[in-house]
């Protein structure tokens, strides 16, 4: 009485699928080479070009520069709690960014120690 109706099941013979033709790579380098009216259109619809003012994003680049880094201490501060591993990660990347330091420049002082430590007899 509530209940669901059985919905009727298509059976795969019914479907009918196109035909589909796919182009010949002659036709394909002749449509390439005339200007067709869906050229032309989605020529004359080309995006507009937003410029913005390059003061402007000096300026939040150089504001998120300085924020991000305190952000990332802030952030590891709050997970050390939780999770001390990613807390103690978070708040490491953060100190090395607020003082510039790459990825490079620590590469370079394990390869510093490693050659300090090896003896050349």
């Amino acid at each position: 009485m509530f209940g669901r109706q059985p919905k009727e099941q298509q059976s795969p013979e019914n479907i009918e699928i196109p035909d589909i033709m796919f182009p010949s790579e002659s036709e394909l380098e002749e449509t390439s080479e005339d200007d067709t009216e869906l050229s032309q259109v989605s020529k004359a619809k080309s995006v507009p070009v937003i410029k913005e003012n390059p003061e402007v994003v000096t300026i939040v680049e150089k504001i998120s520069g300085i924020v991000s880094p305190y952000f990332i201490v802030v952030v590891g501060l709050i997970l050390s709690d939780d999770n001390f591993f990613l807390g103690l990660l978070l708040i490491a990347v953060g100190i090395l960014s607020l003082l510039k330091i790459s990825l490079m420049d620590i590469v370079g002082f394990f390869l510093e120690i490693k050659e300090g430590l090896t003896s050349d007899d």
